[in-house]
C-alpha cells in the first residue's frame, strides 16, 4: 500500500507543531502498513542534515528547488485558495500517480491541494487542514495581531475542500466550520501520539520554589501569548518568590523572554527531559486557531497543566485550571498552587483523566481514515 502526501514545511525536525504534525501523520500510516511517498515543496529551504533525516525516515523523498516556491497575493485583502500553489507540484503528483500504484493521497493545509484535482477518481483524497485560513486575517487583527501567513476568504477555502473525499480537521470547533463550508465529510483528528505519564514529580516543600516551564515556537501568537505572561507576572510579585520560571525551544528568542523573571533554556535535548524538570507547565495562549499541540502535549506527559480556554480549544476540559478566561486568572491560578502545593497532584490526575478519553477518540478516527494492511492481507 502506497500513501501519497504533499506539505509545504519539512517533517524534520520536529521543532514546530506543523511539522510534528506531518511527522505523526505519516509515521503512523508507517505503522498501519503504508509506504509513504514525501513530497516537500521547499517553502522553507531544507539543510542537508534535515534531507538526510527525511530519507531515512520515508520510503520515497521528493523535494521541489526554492525556484518553484510561489507566494503571491492576488487580491488586495486576501490570497486567492491557490496563490501559493505552485504548478510544479502538480507535475511531479501526476509523475509519481502514473509510476506508482497509488492507494491514498493526503495535502497538508488547504492552499496546496490543487494538485488532488488531477487524482484519479476512487482514490481516497485527504485534505489535513492543519488550520482555518477563511478570515484568519480578520480573526488575527481582532487579537490585535498582524497577519503574517495565509489567509483567505471562506468562499475560497470552499474551493479547496470540495477537492477533498474528506477534510481532516485538527480540532472539533473547526470541523464545524468546514462542514457549513462545504458537503465534504469532516473528520476531527487531533494529536495522538498514546500517553507516556512520566514519573511524578516529587511536590515541593512548603518554602521551596515551584519550577513553572513553558515551551513554544517564536510565531506571534506565542510571542503576544508570553508578553502578556510578562506583564501579568509583573503585577504579582509573590509569584516569583515563590516560582522560578523557565522557556524553552524557539520563544527564547523573543523579546519578551528577555525579562530576567524568566530563565532561558533555549533548544533543550528532549522534550521528555524538559517535562520532567517542571513541576507545572503553563500554556498562556489568547487566541489564535488550530489545535494547541504544547497543551495536549503537556497532557500527554501527565504534567500538571494551568491553561487559558484558548489554549484548550478542542480538548475536553473538567478542571478550572484548564480554562482559565485570561492570562490574569492563569497567574491567579498558579498562585493558589505556590500557596497550596496539595492542589498540583489533583489538577495532574485531572490532565491524565482527560487525556485517556481524548487519545481513545483519535484512535477511532485514525482506523476510519488508514485501515490497517499487511503484507499478508494485500497478497
Amino acid at each position: 500500500m502506497h500513501a501519497l502526501v504533499t506539505a509545504p514545511i519539512p517533517t524534520h525536525p520536529q521543532n514546530h507543531g506543523n511539522r510534528a504534525r506531518a511527522y505523526a501523520v505519516c509515521r503512523e500510516m508507517q505503522a498501519r502498513g503504508y509506504e509513504v511517498h514525501f513530497v516537500y515543496t521547499g517553502m522553507e529551504g531544507l539543510s542537508d542534515e534535515q534531507e538526510i533525516a527525511m530519507r531515512e525516515t520515508w520510503e520515497h523523498v521528493y523535494i521541489l528547488s526554492r525556484e518553484h516556491v510561489v507566494r503571491k497575493r492576488s487580491k488586495r485583502g486576501h490570497y486567492l485558495i491557490d496563490d501559493w500553489h505552485a504548478p510544479e507540484l502538480t507535475r511531479l503528483t501526476n509523475r509519481i500517480l502514473d509510476t506508482w500504484k497509488i492507494d491514498i493521497c493526503l495535502a497538508n493545509y488547504v492552499w496546496q491541494s490543487a494538485w488532488l484535482e488531477n487524482v484519479p477518481r476512487g482514490i481516497p483524497r485527504y485534505i489535513d487542514t492543519h488550520d482555518v485560513f477563511g478570515n484568519r486575517h480578520k480573526a488575527l487583527k481582532k487579537d490585535g495581531l498582524t497577519p503574517n501567513w495565509f489567509y483567505t476568504t471562506p468562499k475560497e477555502e470552499a474551493k479547496a475542500l470540495g477537492r477533498a473525499t474528506k477534510v481532516i480537521a485538527i480540532q472539533n470547533e473547526e470541523a464545524a466550520i468546514f462542514r457549513q463550508l462545504s458537503d465534504t465529510p469532516v473528520v476531527t483528528l487531533g494529536f495522538f501520539d498514546p500517553p507516556q505519564y512520566l514519573k511524578p514529580r516529587t511536590v515541593p516543600k512548603k518554602g521551596e520554589k515551584l519550577r513553572i516551564g513553558y515551551i513554544a515556537s517564536n510565531n506571534p501568537i506565542n510571542t503576544n501569548a508570553l508578553e502578556g505572561l510578562r506583564r501579568s507576572l509583573v503585577k504579582r510579585p509573590p509569584l516569583s518568590e515563590s516560582c522560578d520560571f523557565f522557556l524553552a525551544g524557539p520563544i527564547c528568542s523573543t523579546e519578551p523572554a528577555e525579562d530576567p523573571a524568566f530563565n532561558r533554556l533555549g533548544f533543550v535535548p528532549t522534550v521528555e527531559g524538559f517535562y520532567e524538570d517542571m513541576d507545572i507547565i503553563l500554556n498562556p495562549n489568547i487566541g489564535g486557531t488550530g489545535l494547541k499541540i504544547k497543551s495536549v502535549e503537556a497532557l500527554r506527559f501527565g504534567r500538571p497543566l494551568i491553561a487559558t480556554k484558548d489554549a484548550m480549544v478542542g480538548i475536553p476540559v473538567e478542571h478550572p485550571m484548564h480554562s482559565c478566561a485570561t492570562i490574569d486568572a492563569l497567574c491567579d491560578a498558579l498562585l493558589e498552587l505556590a500557596c497550596n502545593h496539595d492542589l498540583i497532584e489533583g489538577l495532574g490526575q485531572s490532565g491524565r483523566d482527560i487525556f485517556l478519553q481524548y487519545h481513545k477518540s483519535q484512535l477511532e478516527t485514525l482506523d476510519l481514515l488508514f485501515p490497517r494492511h499487511t503484507k499478508a492481507a494485500s497478497a
